[in-house]
C-alpha cells in the first residue's frame, strides 16, 4: 500500500502544496507518480522546479518504479474515484455503482425520455458527495428549472433552497469560442476544486449550430457541408472533449453530457450534423468512458442501455422518475 501524500510534510513540502495536490485527487505517493507532469503544471503556483523537488522528496519516502503492478493501479484508482448514485439500484448496478468521477459519461435519448428530469435529480444527488458544488452548462438556455430542483429536493427530504445555492449555472454561451473560454476559465478557478459534478446540456447543440449556419449561408439548395468544414467541427469537438477530460482528471470530478436525438426518418443529412458526419459518433465513442441511451417504454418507465464502456459489459435496466427521484421499477 502506498504511503499517504501527507508524508511529504516531513520532507519540507509545504502544507499548502500538499493540499493543492490533494485537491486534484492525489492522496498517495503512488498516485503522485501516476500523474502526468503536464497535469501538475496546471496547478496554481506549480513550476517545473517545484514539481521536480516534490518528486525528489517523494522518492525518499517511496522509490519510484517504472512499472506499476495492475493490482497497485486498481487500488490507487479505487481509493481516488467516487461514484454518484442515480438513486436507482438497478441503474447503479449496471454502470458499476454510479456515475464515476475522473471520466466523461454521455447520456443520449429522444426528448420524451426525461433526460432533463434525470440530470436535475443528478444535480441533487451529486451534492451528497464530500464536494457539494455542481456546475451546470445550459447550452440550450431553456433546460434549467429551479422548480424541478425544489420539487425533487422536497421529495428527498432535502432543502431545495440550499440545493439551488450549490448549483453554479452557466447559460450565456452562444458559440464554440465562448464555450472554450469558459471551460479554460473554470479549469483555473478555485471553485472547481469544490465540485463533484459538471453537466453539459447539450454539448452537440453548439456544433449543430455551426453546421446549420454553414448550410443556411449557402445559396445552393443541394449544398452539402464540405470535408473541410466537417474536419473543422470534428477538431473543435475534440478540443472541447479534451479539456473536459483534463478537468475531470485534474480535479477528480464526474462529467455528464446529454444529447437529444430525433429518430424522425424525414430528417435528412442536410439538416442533421450526426447523420451528415458519422465521425462525430466515433469521436464521442472514443472520448466518453461510458455512453448510455435512454428509451421510453410503457407506463412512463425508462429503459437504459449501455452503448459503450471499457469496463462494463452491454446491459440494460429499467427505472422510473418520480417526485422522490430516480427509482427502481
Amino acid at each position: 500500500m502506498s504511503k499517504p501524500i501527507e508524508e511529504l510534510k516531513n520532507y519540507n513540502i509545504s502544507e499548502k502544496d500538499i493540499e493543492r495536490l490533494k485537491s486534484i485527487g492525489i492522496t498517495t505517493i503512488q498516485s503522485l507518480y501516476m500523474t502526468r507532469r503536464k497535469n501538475l503544471l496546471n496547478i496554481k503556483g506549480f513550476t517545473e522546479k517545484k514539481i521536480s523537488n516534490i518528486f525528489t522528496e517523494a522518492n525518499k519516502i517511496e522509490v519510484y518504479n517504472l512499472f506499476l503492478k495492475g493490482s497497485d493501479f486498481m487500488n490507487e484508482r479505487d481509493n481516488t474515484i467516487f461514484k454518484i448514485s442515480s438513486g436507482s439500484n438497478n441503474l447503479d448496478n449496471i454502470i458499476g455503482g454510479g456515475l464515476e468521477s475522473n471520466s466523461i459519461t454521455e447520456i443520449i435519448g429522444e426528448y420524451n425520455t426525461n433526460i432533463n428530469e434525470f440530470i436535475h435529480i443528478l444535480m441533487i444527488n451529486g451534492q451528497k458527495m464530500n464536494k457539494k458544488n455542481i456546475i451546470f452548462f445550459d447550452l440550450d438556455k431553456s433546460w434549467f428549472c429551479k422548480e424541478k430542483i425544489n420539487l425533487y429536493a422536497k421529495g428527498m427530504n432535502l432543502n431545495g433552497k440550499k440545493c439551488l445555492g450549490n448549483i453554479m449555472l452557466i447559460n450565456d454561451i452562444d458559440c464554440y469560442d465562448e464555450l472554450m473560454d469558459k471551460l479554460n476559465e473554470i479549469s483555473e478557478s478555485e471553485e472547481i476544486k469544490q465540485c463533484s459534478l459538471l453537466i453539459i446540456d447539450s454539448l452537440i447543440s453548439i456544433f449543430q449550430k455551426i453546421f446549420q449556419e454553414t448550410i443556411n449561408n449557402s445559396t445552393n439548395s443541394q449544398f452539402n457541408i464540405g470535408i473541410e468544414k466537417k474536419i473543422d467541427i470534428e477538431s473543435k469537438l475534440g478540443q472541447v472533449l479534451n479539456i473536459l477530460k483534463r478537468i475531470s482528471q485534474l480535479y477528480n470530478i464526474a462529467i455528464v453530457m446529454t444529447r437529444f436525438i430525433n429518430n424522425d426518418e424525414n430528417i435528412n443529412e442536410r439538416n442533421d450534423l450526426i447523420k451528415s458526419d458519422p465521425n462525430i459518433e466515433i469521436i464521442l465513442n472514443y472520448e466518453c468512458k461510458t455512453r448510455l441511451k435512454f428509451k421510453k417504454i410503457k407506463n412512463d418507465k425508462i429503459k437504459c442501455i449501455i452503448l459503450n464502456s471499457p469496463m462494463i459489459s452491454e446491459k440494460d435496466c429499467k427505472f422510473l422518475i418520480t417526485e422522490k427521484g430516480i427509482q427502481d421499477c
